[in-house]
């Protein structure tokens, strides 16, 4: 290999690393906001739990059911 080649080779890892390192970072900021979400729907879900212990049949709309 020519060291022009050499040089372009190291060049283009150095990029393939440099994006992969932000890639890294937006999958775990991505990790961490659906963490939250849950957290947020599951919170919600025992906010919402009827005093016997069950939670109440409604729709997504919040609308009761029957």
């Amino acid at each position: 290999m020519k060291e022009q080649e050499v040089n372009e080779l190291l060049k283009a890892l150095k990029a393939q690393t440099k994006a992969q390192m932000e890639q890294t970072a937006a999958i775990n900021r991505l990790a961490e906001s659906n963490e939250a979400l849950v957290a947020v729907i599951y919170q919600s879900m025992v906010e919402n739990e009827g005093d016997d212990g069950v939670m109440p049949q409604t729709y997504l709309s919040g609308k009761p059911r029957g």
